[in-house]
């Protein structure tokens, strides 16, 4: 005090006598007596005094980061209860408190298992929403927005939204949610799988490579429900789970263009894996992050982008895109109130949801979704048997991957059970479960062949085979057929194949590889000249394949218009994706045959340009054994999926289709090829 008192004085003096007095334009200098003791005291002073705004700017950054919510996300726990919680308790000890641990994934060994303490407010997935399992252990439910408040508590906490969503349930909660005025998103997603398509746009081929050796392929795993969770609560954070690995992928924004309000912000994507299960840092558990909820937080935070950050791959933005749906429907068809060339099919009406039915009139099976994977036949006939008494089904079917069937005698009776299920839930240790129509394992027997016999009996292709699904057929030639295939990318998706069963072009006589190439280029010309002048897509690959019995085909796929220049794009962005898969594609003369030979294997796609009907061929052509990588399995539909905005469809078995459904389609590519409706 004596010397800040001291300091004070000479600095005072220092001022009285150093500043200099001006009288009438005179200026009369002071006297420095002992100027450097005053020198130095008065330079201790500045340095204490510039040293106060850095000082002051730390303050204000540990109160910003004191304003946080400290939050640790653990990967599927599966019973390992001690040795996660001890993990969190040693790390908030060391760099907490943290106000709560989520977990993601499956929670629990057995519904019968004793829960402990947890030593931090703990929520996982699953079960009726805020049900205490355990001592600092709730439960979040199966899907919907829940409010999580700051640990300290009291008047000041700050509330994080916190939605959750899971692949068996119903995201309808959380759609309505998103549609309540002033909604802004939620800070954090939490689903017990990854959302279908999040590699779409994930600029990291090392990532990604990475991740497949350890058996995890983004392109083919996650739910196309979870991507909708996604699209409709727009989180600024997703953590998910149970596919045991661990993965940050590059930000993303929900909206078009860098966001400038609060309801458009980055979204950060975090895969975990199972906790306290592995030391591998591939597979690591447990995730810290800071979060500022949306409320409170600074809008320039909100709008922030990091490097890197890319648009959203559930989230077609472009407005002047048609979607998927409206691709290829049958002009002839359409009524009359619609104009000559539309794209549209008669579909009688709405279309309805966008959640797939699969009953075709006749089914006596029923699906029942959101099992727990320890559910067997014994304990689903067992909750069945309580929620039906005497109309219980003849057989359950559980598949301890969270769904199964209940089987019964009629339709009737399967009729009256989904309405009584439907109207009173249908539940399992506190899970809700869904129930709707599913395909029956008895099917009446396919009509008489019209084809003659072949030898061959597993072979989707060939006519002759039991396994054929005859009512996918459009119209036959002498060497090929053109049929809708299973799970189509658009309405109008088509394959064209060879009547006799060959594997290879090379297996294919000179009349047969001919109308081979000329049904593909027809097609187009059709598409061309029906569908709006739409382009087509027509490729076809050839290499060994683990099922053993390959039937070569041809997919000819038409694609919406949307500018000039779109079939050059199109040609562009497979010598793109090529490249980043580490082959090339090389630029041939479609006016000239393609014939690989039997010991090669190929990939090749023709691209038909709707304004001028030009081809341009693309191909790679190597030894069947030549080292390094080839065109993955689904390459052309991954590619066409993501250029129509709907990359979650990239695989054949997300589009899949009732039979009535499917017989509906193909009478009206009946009708687009010109072929009569009737069988």
């Amino acid at each position: 005090l004596s010397f800040a008192l001291s300091c004070s004085s000479l600095l005072g003096w220092r001022r009285n006598v150093r500043a200099p007095a001006t009288h009438q334009g005179c200026t009369v200098s002071a006297p420095a007596h002992n100027s450097s003791r005053t020198r130095s005291c008065e330079q201790g002073i500045l340095t204490l005094a510039a040293a106060r705004p850095r000082r002051r700017g730390r303050r204000i950054a540990r109160r910003r980061a004191a304003a946080m919510v400290k939050i640790l996300v653990a990967g599927d726990v599966e019973g390992r209860y001690a040795e996660t919680f001890a993990r969190v308790a040693k790390l908030d000890a060391k760099s907490g408190p943290f106000d709560a641990l989520f977990c993601v994934g499956a929670f629990r060994a057995s519904p019968d298992d004793a829960v402990p303490a947890a030593p931090i407010p703990t929520f996982v997935l699953g079960g009726a929403a805020d049900e205490d399992v355990g001592e600092n252990v709730k439960t979040l439910g199966s899907c919907g927005v829940a409010t999580v408040v700051e640990r300290k508590g009291g008047a000041g906490a700050k509330h994080l939204s916190v939605a959750v969503a899971t692949a068996a349930a119903s995201v309808a909660a959380l759609d309505d949610a998103a549609g309540a005025p002033g909604f802004m998103g939620v800070d954090v997603l939490l689903t017990d799988d990854w959302p279908r398509g999040i590699d779409v746009g994930a600029d990291d081929d090392d990532a990604l490579k990475e991740l497949e050796a350890m058996g995890v392929r983004p392109h083919a795993c996650g739910s196309e429900k979870l991507a909708a969770a996604v699209v409709a609560c727009r989180p600024r954070y997703h953590f998910a789970g149970s596919r045991d690995a661990f993965w940050a992928r590059a930000p993303f924004r929900h909206a078009a263009a860098p966001p400038s309000v609060r309801k458009t912000h980055v979204c950060r994507f975090v895969a975990l894996g199972r906790a306290a299960a592995s030391k591998d840092k591939r597979r690591k558990w447990l995730h810290a992050v800071d979060v500022d909820p949306v409320p409170y937080a600074p809008l320039a935070s909100l709008v922030a982008e990091p490097a890197g950050c890319g648009d959203s791959p559930f989230v077609c933005f472009q407005q002047s895109e048609r979607p998927v749906e409206t691709l290829a429907r049958e002009a002839d068809a359409a009524p009359a109130s619609k104009p000559a060339g539309s794209l549209r099919w008669n579909s009688d009406g709405d279309r309805g949801p966008k959640r797939r039915r699969v009953d075709d009139g006749s089914s006596t099976t029923l699906f029942v979704g959101g099992l727990p994977p320890y559910v067997d036949d014994a304990k689903l006939g067992e909750v069945a048997l309580k929620a039906l008494g005497e109309n219980a089904p003849k057989a359950c079917r559980a598949s301890g991957r969270g769904f199964g069937f209940l089987d019964f005698a009629a339709r009737d009776a399967a009729a009256a059970a989904l309405g009584e299920l439907q109207a009173s839930g249908l539940e399992v240790d506190g899970r809700r479960l869904t129930v709707d129509w599913g395909e029956s394992k008895t099917t009446d027997a396919p009509s008489a062949q019209r084809y003659a016999e072949d030898a061959r009996r597993h072979c989707w292709f060939c006519l002759a085979s039991p396994d054929c699904e005859t009512h996918l057929v459009a119209s036959i030639g002498e060497q090929c057929y053109t049929c809708m295939p299973k799970g189509p990318l658009v309405d109008a998706h088509a394959l064209v194949v060879p009547v006799a069963h060959a594997a290879h072009r090379a297996d294919l006589d000179g009349a047969a590889l001919e109308e081979f190439d000329k049904t593909s280029d027809d097609l187009a010309a059709t598409f061309r000249a029906k569908l709006d002048g739409a382009h087509a897509v027509a490729f076809e690959r050839v290499a060994d394949t683990k099922k053993g019995v390959y039937h070569i085909h041809r997919q000819i796929i038409p694609m919406p218009r949307r500018g000039d220049g779109d079939a050059k794009k199109l040609a562009e962005d497979f010598q793109t994706a090529a490249s980043r898969s580490s082959f090339g594609l090389d630029e041939l003369d479609p006016s000239k045959p393609f014939q690989p030979s039997s010991n090669e294997r190929f990939f090749v796609v023709d691209i038909y340009d709707g304004d001028t009907g030009a081809k341009t061929r693309l191909a790679r052509v190597e030894a069947r054994d030549a080292p390094g990588r080839f065109a993955p399995l689904h390459f052309g539909r991954d590619l066409l999926a993501a250029a129509l905005g709907e990359p979650h469809k990239a695989h054949w078995k997300a589009c899949e289709k009732s039979q009535a459904e499917e017989v509906r389609l193909c009478d009206a590519l009946k009708g687009l090829v010109g072929e009569e409706t009737s069988s």
